[in-house]
């Protein structure tokens, strides 16, 4: 019953993409079903969210293809921890076959990890994760942060202090970072939103649990559009050492948002494949906590500027409950990574991936 009232919210959103003159199919194919190899699958029932893939040219450890992502069963948090693994494929073909490599980071006492992020650097690889409102978290005063490691043969090096802090409960400017090696200092770049609107808690405690108890909110949100969430654009956090904090230094806005986007989760990467034409920033954005569609956004002029067009919708895949992208330029093509709700068990989340030539998807994305 859930799953059809889902379906039927969802033809309203289609709906309201029409008003509001946003495409309802996205430029790219429906990507192939990447099968990962899960040594806790009774636990984890094979689920995948949150992938951060890197392609490594030179490769790691005899590897090219490398993941790192959570499993999220049924929204279980207990199980949303950090695991690395890893693909072997020809050239030109896309990474469907996955390997388990180790874990990363286990359940924590309290609270749960989020969030994971890849980093290759110095002929070394190092994953990062979020953890929000840990046992460590809180010692710090903190209410979620991102933590860092570096992986060699199987063995897990975490680093003493965080990358990244947050201290506010209502305002997040660290989710789903991308840690980025970038002219000889390190750059991460995340989402900041304000979970909800200030009004809210200028009514007393007794209306502000009635308005969560019946999702008033989320109501306004499926009916008009608008969101109790505020996206203010991309957070950037510098640092000079990898293992070291991270320091904020401003919030980048997005450009040319249509107004039923409200971003949430994204990735990061550069053309690098194109050195005569500069050296480009590029992001892949999940549009929306919820009914998100993939869309792809260019740093240019202070700002990420989002394309019209989307690169993927549920209406194009034929699938619910788009997530967290992931994207990659290798050999002048572009992959595209995404999750979506498997259509015959709403709790378990499937990982695609499809590709295009790079300058033909540019040529698309312009038209």
């Amino acid at each position: 019953m859930k799953y059809k009232i889902e379906k039927f919210l969802n033809k309203y959103r289609e709906f309201l993409y029409i008003l509001h003159r946003k495409p309802l199919y996205g430029v790219m194919p429906a990507g192939a079903h990447c099968s990962v190899e899960d040594p806790t699958v009774d636990v984890t029932h094979g689920d995948i969210v949150h992938p951060c893939i890197r392609y490594i040219r030179n490769g790691f450890e005899g590897h090219k293809w490398w993941m790192v992502y959570t499993p999220y069963y049924g929204k279980n948090e207990k199980i949303e921890n950090p695991r690395l693994c890893y693909a072997d494929t020809n050239e030109g073909e896309l990474p469907t076959s996955w390997h388990f490599y180790c874990h990363i980071k286990d359940t924590p006492d309290q609270g749960y990890n989020s969030d994971p992020t890849i980093l290759f650097s110095d002929n070394k690889l190092f994953v990062f994760w979020r953890e929000n409102n840990t046992t460590r978290t809180d010692k710090m005063g903190l209410t979620r942060a991102t933590y860092g490691c570096s992986v060699k043969n199987k063995k897990v090096t975490y680093f003493d202090k965080p990358t990244l802090v947050e201290t506010a409960v209502q305002m997040d400017h660290e989710i789903c970072p991308t840690v980025i090696e970038s002219l000889k200092e390190y750059k991460a770049y995340a989402i900041h939103v304000q979970f909800n609107p200030k009004w809210i808690f200028l009514f007393p405690e007794t209306i502000l649990r009635w308005i969560y108890k019946y999702k008033i909110i989320e109501l306004l949100y499926l009916i008009f559009g608008s969101s109790r969430m505020k996206t203010f654009g991309v957070a950037l956090w510098k640092g000079q050492t990898i293992d070291e904090t991270f320091q904020y230094v401003k919030t980048i806005p997005f450009k040319d948002v249509n107004r039923l986007y409200r971003p949430w989760h994204l990735d990061f990467f550069y053309n690098e494949e194109y050195p005569d034409n500069g050296r480009h920033l590029y992001s892949v954005i999940q549009s929306d906590e919820k009914f998100a569609d993939i869309c792809l956004a260019h740093y240019e002029n202070n700002c990420f500027r989002i394309y019209r067009k989307p690169l993927i919708t549920g209406k194009s895949i034929g699938m619910l409950g788009l997530y967290k992208p992931c994207g990659q330029i290798v050999h002048d093509t572009f992959y595209l990574f995404y999750t979506a709700r498997d259509n015959t068990d709403s709790k378990l989340n499937k990982m695609f991936v499809t590709s295009i030539p790079w300058k033909e998807l540019l040529k698309i994305m312009e038209e």
